[in-house]
């Protein structure tokens, strides 16, 4: 199925002065900056502390899959501020793609990555960001969506929980090492 390209700054967000771009090739930095923060809310502290180990090889991951068709994906930039006279800032990142259900196999919606700058928090962006989610599953004849989210990021749970979404399966981990 063809995706349709969007047109997400119409959409109303719940403070003013706020719009969805389509990423371009000047966003790296910030799109990479968005994800190595949601990264570390990811992942328990003790992991967290050693991210110098594991970071720029998932961020290496990331910029090729916004490169590719990997999950035919779409990155979208969340701007603040005064956009008539050019005021404005970077304030987030919507990166959806598709997907199929490990379990079903139908198509989905995947998140692939949702990003508030932490000053704008708690002012219901994120859960507008989400509605833009919904709206670009459903645009792209996708009737489900599907997210990760790590184990410490409550804050995202609960956005997450409160918004419809059920937690399905559990991935658990355990840290091996050599007996002698």
């Amino acid at each position: 199925m063809k995706m349709i390209p969007l047109t997400m700054t119409e959409l109303r967000f719940p403070a003013s002065g706020y719009r969805l771009r389509n990423a371009d090739e000047n966003d790296g930095p910030f799109i990479m900056e968005c994800m190595r923060e949601n990264l570390l809310l990811s992942v328990p502290e003790n992991e967290a502390k050693h991210s110098e180990l594991w970071m720029n090889d998932i961020l290496s991951i990331t910029a090729i899959a916004m490169q590719g068709e990997l999950m035919r994906s779409e990155m979208y930039i969340l701007t603040a501020g005064d956009h008539v006279n050019g005021m404005i800032k970077d304030a987030g990142i919507l990166w959806m793609g598709r997907s199929r259900d490990q379990f079903t196999c139908e198509d989905t919606g995947y998140l692939l990555g949702v990003f508030v700058k932490e000053e704008l928090r708690g002012k219901g962006i994120g859960r507008a960001l989400m509605e833009c989610a919904e709206e670009w599953c459903l645009k792209n004849g996708l009737l489900s969506m599907t997210l990760n989210v790590g184990s410490p990021n409550a804050d995202a749970k609960k956005i997450y929980d409160h918004l419809g979404f059920a937690e399905r399966s559990t991935v658990m981990k355990k840290r091996l090492s050599f007996r002698e």
